[in-house]
């Protein structure tokens, strides 16, 4: 059986020597528990339910601190709206010029050596990320709804 979402930030806390607190945690589960790539905002509207008197500045916080241990990831296609990657796994990301919503894709086969041969020999690439911008089904018109 696999671990809990409670248990599993308890060991990444751990590992990055982060203090387990019960506001980390609950942020911790609320995001992880969201299947988009939500915004600070989307993250403190979810984790007001269980903790009435938290602010939306210590979900800023909290959500840096996470960033800064690498328990998540950002993924913020326009300047000034942080967007939050839950999915650890390797993947890429369609955004929609429109209404800006992030879609994962399948990870994908592409060569990146190409690039990484281009990479100036005194740098160092922490990861390389593949994006694909364009309008989505929805906004183009062509989204085909399950009703229909």
């Amino acid at each position: 059986m696999g671990q809990t979402l409670d248990s599993q930030f308890q060991q990444l806390c751990r590992e990055k020597q982060l203090a387990v607190t019960h506001q980390r945690l609950v942020v911790y589960r609320a995001l992880m528990q969201m299947c988009d790539h939500p915004s600070p905002e989307q993250i403190y509207e979810r984790v007001r339910g269980e903790l009435p008197s938290i602010s939306l500045g210590t979900v800023y916080k909290t959500l840096h601190v996470f960033l800064a241990a690498g328990l998540i990831r950002e993924v913020s296609p326009h300047h000034g709206s942080l967007r939050i990657e839950p999915n650890a796994e390797h993947h890429c990301h369609f955004f929609c010029l429109q209404c800006h919503t992030i879609t994962d894709l399948e990870p994908s086969e592409v060569d990146v050596v190409p690039l990484m041969n281009s990479v100036p020999e005194n740098f160092q690439v922490d990861r390389v990320s593949l994006e694909v911008r364009g309008v989505c089904g929805h906004c183009s018109g062509s989204f085909v709804s399950a009703d229909a």
